[in-house]
């Protein structure tokens, strides 16, 4: 399966079962902006990182030497702030990052340039979910989590909508909103990593 957020930091952790997502995008008129994000990764699974004695280093990319290599191999990326805190079987990482372009901001959430588009000319921007396999264990321990989204041009008034892989608006999954300058979603994530078909998020402004 291919999704965007993939290989750097954000939807590498949809293919964790124990991983919640929160993200947020403000894109300025110039095309630069900021990611705010936020992990809540299961403290069961922090620990395996420690196993060979390696306490630094996550099986999932959401610690800050994963983060810092990621946002270092991307041109116009900069990492601002980072911090960890706990939350009753959660670890919490939060991390605010800084990018020049919409070329960057790309490839942070899509190293392999296939599931996101970025299109600030004609105010589009754009997500790919590729249908994947499912197993009944995999969807139970995605039990309980969720992927939010929340996407914020300046100067725009941003809209949400689902499309198929022909270009056709389609019912989606979860529930979306406008909050101020932002378009905000929520589903959960199974739905996403096992959506059944190829799924299109859309936003325009």
């Amino acid at each position: 399966m291919k999704i965007p957020f993939a290989a750097a930091c954000l939807y590498a952790a949809l293919f964790c079962s124990c991983v919640a997502v929160s993200s947020a995008v403000t894109l300025r008129p110039d095309g630069s902006g900021t990611i705010a994000l936020e992990y809540r990764v299961d403290k069961n699974l922090e620990k395996l990182g420690t196993l060979d004695g390696n306490e630094r280093w996550l099986p999932v990319p959401v610690g800050r030497a994963d983060m810092e290599r990621s946002v270092r191999r991307i041109p116009g990326m900069k990492l601002v702030s980072f911090s960890r805190k706990e939350a009753g079987n959660d670890a919490v990482y939060s991390s605010r990052l800084d990018f020049d372009s919409p070329g960057a901001l790309a490839a942070f959430l899509d190293a392999s340039g296939r599931g996101v588009s970025i299109d600030t000319e004609n105010r589009r921007f754009a997500l790919t979910f590729e249908k994947g396999e499912e197993t009944e264990l995999a969807r139970e321990f995605l039990s309980g989590r969720d992927f939010s989204f929340s996407f914020g041009p300046s100067g725009g008034n941003p809209r949400l909508r689902w499309l198929d892989e022909n270009g056709a608006e389609i019912q989606g999954p979860g529930e979306f909103f406008a909050r101020g300058p932002a378009v905000n979603f929520r589903a959960a994530m199974a739905e996403l990593v096992f959506p059944g078909r190829t799924l299109i998020m859309e936003i325009s402004w």
